[in-house]
């Protein structure tokens, strides 16, 4: 008989990260880096955040993104920052709100030009 234990995940930010009392958010986020399923879900989660109500939700907030990639250690670390950064510059986006209208068509004439 073959018996299954769990995989504790080792918390490199000592628990001062501000996701430790979001733990399964906590361990998705720190595969960014190396799963393309989490790296999805965090920009999924950043394109909808405008969109649906997280505030009862066990997840991270955008705001603490940033500081939370800078407390943890990463495999690739160049790769994290980046995903990080990118999910906060569209979450940042959305709170702009759409471009005003017509502007599509200026910058499609600057490209035929």
């Amino acid at each position: 008989m073959t018996t299954v234990a769990p995989v504790p995940t080792l918390i490199s930010c000592g628990g001062e990260c501000g996701a430790t009392g979001f733990r399964a958010h906590h361990d998705r986020l720190l595969a960014v880096d190396t799963d393309p399923d989490a790296l999805l879900g965090l920009i999924e989660l950043a394109v909808t955040w405008h969109e649906l109500d997280y505030s009862t939700e066990p997840v991270l907030g955008p705001r603490d993104w940033m500081t939370f990639a800078d407390r943890h250690d990463w495999t690739f670390p160049d790769r994290a920052a980046w995903a990080f950064a990118l999910a906060v510059d569209i979450v940042g986006r959305g709170a702009v709100g759409a471009p005003p209208a017509g502007l599509g068509g200026v910058v499609l004439d600057l490209v035929r030009s």
